[in-house]
């Protein structure tokens, strides 16, 4: 079983930067996990982005469907403008009795069906439901506060 978290990072780009609470993964950020990329989840010390931090959140604990047209969920967004156009990593996540699994964790478009040829990082993590749930409704209550 797989350990979900968050920790605070930062990333930043020729004319700023943007805090934010990073996904960990047993402990390993998963921005860390393609070093390359800018995205971030939208947990922005940013007032503009809380409610898609809220919608984010509530799509992981499967509260609304998911980003895109085959259900999958996105995970890290363009810091500057959210827009799933310009490419995000994400996963389908699939919430079992005692288990939730986020699979085939990959980079996707919103104009474009997923491929799975292109996964990234990890294909399955499985953490378990109780403490998933935990993680999320409290940064869920946080960013509804």
């Amino acid at each position: 079983m797989n350990r979900l978290g968050v920790e605070p990072s930062v990333t930043r780009w020729n004319d700023g930067e943007a805090r934010f609470l990073d996904w960990t993964i047993d402990g390993v950020a998963l921005r860390d996990m393609d070093p390359t990329q800018h995205q971030t989840p939208l947990f922005l010390d940013d007032d503009r982005w809380r409610e898609t931090a809220v919608a984010t959140l509530s799509r992981l604990l499967g509260d609304l469907p998911g980003d895109f047209d085959d259900g999958r969920v996105a995970l890290l967004f363009c810091p500057m403008c959210g827009d799933l156009g310009c490419g995000g990593y994400s996963v389908e996540v699939v919430l079992g009795d005692d288990v939730v699994e986020w699979r085939a964790y990959g980079w996707q478009y919103d104009y474009e069906p997923f491929d799975s040829a292109q996964e990234f990082a990890f294909a399955v993590a499985r953490f378990d439901r109780k403490a998933y749930e935990t993680l999320l409704r409290d940064l869920l209550s946080n960013y509804r506060a």
